[in-house]
């Protein structure tokens, strides 16, 4: 059985042909990590930074068009476009909800009661329809966040 790394990544269990990692390093002023410099690690003289892990590299602020054809995906389209489909999906839900009150004031002069319900129907499927399409998009936001925040974990070195 072998003895656990001294460091968390050991220099000699490393993979064929990658660098070693240098060993976690104290902050220059005493306290916390990144007090010294405003969340800059001290680093030693002559000693390059390390680069991030993960092979990401940080994307390059294109155009709209540009991240719409990234066929790598590095750039989201969604999180740009997030209001305007929003504002369609109200207006489709605007639609609808003008034609179920034509059909339910329609229906009221046929039989009341039935038209009324109809009508009744029409309010709280508009209002449950608008309620969850915007909680739906927020948990698309909230994802499409998560990941870039993963990606600025990734690229300052944390995972």
């Amino acid at each position: 059985m072998s003895n656990p790394p001294e460091y968390p990544q050991d220099p000699s269990q490393q993979p064929y042909g990658q660098q070693p990692q240098q060993p976690y390093q104290q902050p220059q002023s005493g306290g916390y990590p990144g007090a010294a410099s405003g969340g800059q690690y001290y680093q030693q003289p002559g000693v390059p930074p390390q680069q991030p892990q993960g092979g990401y590299a940080q994307p390059a602020s294109t155009g709209f068009f540009g991240a719409l054809f990234d066929f790598s995906f590095r750039e989201f389209v969604t999180t740009r476009i997030i209001k305007i489909l929003f504002i369609l999906w109200l207006v489709l839900i605007g639609f609808w909800f003008i034609g179920g009150l034509v059909a339910a004031i329609a229906m009221m002069s046929e039989a009341f009661f039935a038209g009324f319900l109809a009508l009744l129907g029409v309010l709280v499927g508009t209002a449950i329809s608008v309620l969850l399409s915007r909680v739906v998009l927020e948990l698309l936001i909230v994802v499409f966040r998560i990941s870039e925040d993963l990606t600025a974990i990734r690229q300052r070195g944390g995972m």
